[in-house]
């Protein structure tokens, strides 16, 4: 068992540090939470970093764990001074500095001085090439001092925008926001199901995590299923997508692994039913239908649904909340069927 940091993202209070414990359950992992910080998470787990860093989305990067010190910099010099670094001989360095928010008291300057202290006992520094990143998170009163083990690929979420997939529909999930969604379900193989699966957003993220995910997506509208389909097929995906009323649909009892849906708010989407509480209530009582026992689902909505969720027999695990903007606030309810 290690000690790993992961050094996560801002976009969101509560979801990256949700989404490292599904993927680290989703691959059967042990772990225990040795410290939980703003931006910041400590584990002991026999987790593997580099196969956690290709599937996570709101984590940065993940650390070997060196020390934890209080943030004040004299404090932090005088561990970095005698601590284990875990350096052979010869092997080159650099230290980045990332301070959250305005906590602690540190300087610009202080990542130089910080780089100095280990310089100093005998190891070379490298600006552009070095055999070791040095990383110091300041949080909370904390200094969380580490080695880089991996970092996940965030240029590739960018490269992924919906602007730039071929078929593009404004109002959709970013693809990070997606990954996350779909990591929360804890799937790593099998099949998972969209039942609003819109431009696919969401299915082109989970189809990407392993090719032993067979992704499935269902739409009422025409335009959304080819839209879908051109999508998945671009970044080669295993798929089906299924032009149908996602209120009755063609899928057998107790046979889908995962689900995620981002629910459509019934404005500038058409929905099959009388009315918008009609339709969820509908909808709900597919998706629990065709989810196998035990498994789970990730619910996206404008408004919270634990109440329905729970009367369609769902249990509602954890729920998060994203603020878009003003007229725009995500709920993500995480949900299994017993």
């Amino acid at each position: 068992m290690s000690q790993l940091v992961f050094e996560l993202s801002g976009e969101h209070d509560t979801l990256p540090k949700s989404e490292v414990i599904a993927c680290i359950e989703a691959h059967g992992w042990q772990y225990t939470v040795k410290g939980s910080y703003d931006q910041a998470l400590i584990l002991e787990t026999d987790a593997d970093p580099g196969v956690l860093a290709r599937r996570l989305a709101l984590t940065h990067s993940i650390l070997e764990l060196i020390f934890v010190a209080p943030s004040e910099p004299e404090e932090i010099l005088k561990m970095a001074e005698t601590a284990d670094l875990k350096l052979k001989y010869g092997q080159s360095f650099v230290v980045r500095v990332s301070r959250v928010k305005n906590y602690g008291g540190i300087s610009a300057t202080f990542e130089r001085k910080l780089g100095a202290a280990i310089w100093r006992r005998g190891y070379p520094v490298s600006l552009e090439n070095p055999d070791v990143m040095f990383r110091a998170i300041v949080t909370e009163g904390v200094c969380i001092f580490g080695r880089r083990l991996a970092e996940t690929d965030r240029r590739g979420f960018d490269e992924r925008a919906p602007l730039k997939k071929p078929f593009f529909l404004p109002g959709v999930l970013m693809p990070r926001i997606s990954r996350a969604v779909v990591n929360l379900t804890r799937i790593s193989e099998g099949w998972i199901l969209d039942p609003f699966s819109g431009t696919g957003g969401t299915l082109v993220e989970a189809g990407l995590i392993s090719p032993d995910i067979h992704v499935v997506g269902c739409d009422i509208q025409k335009k959304m299923v080819y839209g879908t389909r051109k999508n998945l097929r671009h970044y080669g995906t295993n798929y089906d997508v299924i032009w149908e009323d996602s209120l009755r649909m063609g899928i057998k009892d107790d046979s889908v692994d995962a689900m995620v849906t981002d629910f459509p708010y019934g404005q500038s989407t058409p929905i099959a039913a009388a009315s918008i509480d009609a339709f969820y209530t509908g909808a709900l009582r597919e998706m629990f239908r065709v989810l196998k026992p035990g498994c789970r689902a990730v619910v996206v909505s404008k408004a919270p649904m634990e109440k329905l969720l729970t009367d369609a027999g769902f249990t509602v695990i954890e729920t998060h909340r994203q603020r878009i903007h003003k007229s725009l606030t995500r709920n993500f309810a995480v949900i299994t069927k017993s």
